[in-house]
């Protein structure tokens, strides 16, 4: 008897323990699975601020780069040796994260890749008329820019720039830094793990305030149906290129 109900209290136990050990196990994947997707996301927002300082830090070169370097998310299992596989292969996940970056940027208001400084009020301030051609561009045209020649011989002195909280004490060298945020909506894998933590960095048990970027990967017919989180990158670089003023690149 006492055999007996050692037994049972042991299935108890196992009944009580066993979803809880399932949770953590599958928990440990999906996170696995979110930190490569973050190093991931990492490495193409440097790839796309360093399109950013070759390009005068307009945002559709910078755009594509991030998609190019989220590439190997969209990836499935391919024979490397077999060259039109992996080719196709890799035109197939490069057409899916274009996709993706497109319904992310639809968004109102909304960037996957949003230039943090220089800001418009830093431009202004810094500008100068100069002829210049960019790389889609056959002429020389007349615009303004923040200049990136001879920096080291230009004055380091720097200016209170912007206006109240947003004011920002800067040179004319750091005007030249381009900063860049990116964000890219990750599709999670492990079942019931990622409705959880869908919930929970939604809101949903009040321990965290939904992000602007999480109701993007909430919304839209391209996420409906799945677990998306939204993840966050920055990257700072030295120009390469003046910064022109182009399709609301600098806010």
């Amino acid at each position: 008897m006492k055999k007996k109900c050692l037994s049972g209290q042991a299935i108890t136990e196992f009944i009580i323990v066993m979803p809880l050990f399932l949770i953590l196990l599958g928990g440990i994947f999906e996170f696995a699975y979110i930190y490569r997707a973050k190093v991931t996301l990492n490495t193409a927002t440097f790839e796309a601020a360093r399109a950013g300082s070759l390009n005068h830090a307009r945002l559709v070169p910078m755009r594509r780069a991030l998609s190019k370097g989220m590439i190997p998310l969209y990836m499935n299992a391919a024979n490397v040796e077999n060259a039109p596989i992996a080719l196709g292969n890799m035109t197939i996940a490069y057409a899916k994260s274009r996709g993706a970056a497109e319904a992310m940027n639809s968004a109102p208001g909304m960037s996957v890749v949003e230039i943090v400084s220089p800001t418009k009020a830093i431009f202004e301030y810094y500008k100068v008329k100069r002829r210049v051609r960019l790389q889609h561009e056959s002429e020389f045209v007349e615009r303004d820019i923040i200049p990136n020649d001879s920096l080291l011989f230009r004055s380091s002195e720097s200016r209170d720039i912007g206006k109240d909280s947003e004011q920002v004490n800067i040179n004319i060298q750091d005007a030249n830094l381009l900063k860049i945020r990116t964000f890219w909506c990750y599709k999670m894998k492990v079942p019931f793990v990622k409705t959880l933590i869908k919930k929970v960095v939604s809101g949903s048990f009040g321990i965290l305030n939904t992000s602007s970027e999480q109701k993007v990967c909430n919304a839209g017919a391209y996420f409906l149906g799945n677990e998306y989180l939204a993840l966050v990158s920055q990257s700072t670089i030295r120009m390469q290129s003046h910064i022109v003023l182009e399709g609301g690149n600098l806010q």
